[in-house]
């Protein structure tokens, strides 16, 4: 596992912790939306820095779960809402911070299908309600979510969502008279105590996807995980790599 060039890389990429270093002068603002915060996990980080965060998900479980997980905070508001149509007013926020953009037009679990229109009309109100946009969503290339998600949805083809959903945002932003300022990419290294509760928790990290109906799928699914895990050498030292690519777009004139 030491001489796997593809783990050297990764342990030599720069940590969770410097990536919102990075992020930190453009998430430390008055008023921020965190527009489709899911459990909450990355609302969290972001509140760190954001004195009053404005939430917003679709999702009715997420914004259960979110609720629950982030109840000890006093600075977020999570709301149910479709982040096409708003009802902010223009240039409401210092920053919107978007840690799922991909995953926006994953609504059919039997088809694989992208909505260019749906997040075209997303990036377009994201310009009218902030002049600063901030992305951090998982790498296709270096993270293996994409194919450990096909477990759960085998028609489902994640890499090419989030490829395609990044330049679609490099096409449209410029358009809407935003630059990219910031460009790179952070790993979370996640460390496990055994090769079970690896697998366990690899199996609940897409729960919302798929839950095994019995304990022969359960066991199906548990192998088609340990077989992507081992192949990539991530069980030899029980540690996943999740791999974030994070970007930062502003108004041209604004700094």
């Amino acid at each position: 596992m030491m001489n796997n060039p593809k783990t050297k890389k990764l342990k030599e990429m720069k940590t969770f912790d410097e990536m919102w270093q990075d992020l930190a002068p453009y998430l430390s603002v008055e008023n921020g939306l965190d527009e489709g915060y899911a459990d909450g996990k990355y609302t969290r980080s972001f509140a760190k820095y954001c004195k009053h965060i404005e939430g917003i998900d679709l999702s009715e479980d997420f914004y259960r779960q979110a609720k629950k997980n982030l109840k000890d905070l006093k600075n977020v508001n999570l709301r149910i809402m479709d982040a096409r149509h708003t009802d902010y007013r223009d240039k409401e926020f210092g920053v919107v911070f978007n840690t799922s953009f991909h995953e926006f037009d994953l609504i059919e679990k039997d088809a694989f299908k992208l909505d260019f229109d749906l997040k075209t009309k997303m990036l377009e109100e994201m310009s009218r309600i902030s002049d600063t946009i901030v992305f951090a969503e998982i790498d296709p290339k270096l993270n293996i979510s994409g194919e450990l998600y096909m477990i759960f949805n085998p028609v489902e083809n994640h890499c090419l969502r989030v490829k395609k959903s990044n330049k679609l945002i490099d096409k449209v932003l410029p358009k809407l008279g935003y630059k990219q300022i910031l460009c790179d990419k952070a790993v979370d290294i996640i460390k496990y105590g055994s090769e079970k509760e690896f697998i366990e928790d690899m199996l609940s990290w897409w729960s919302d996807v798929k839950v095994p109906s019995s304990d022969e799928e359960k066991h199906s699914m548990c192998d088609k995980i340990e077989r992507v895990l081992r192949k990539h050498g991530y069980l030899q030292d029980l540690t996943f790599y999740d791999v974030f690519r994070y970007t930062v777009y502003q108004k041209q004139g604004n700094s």
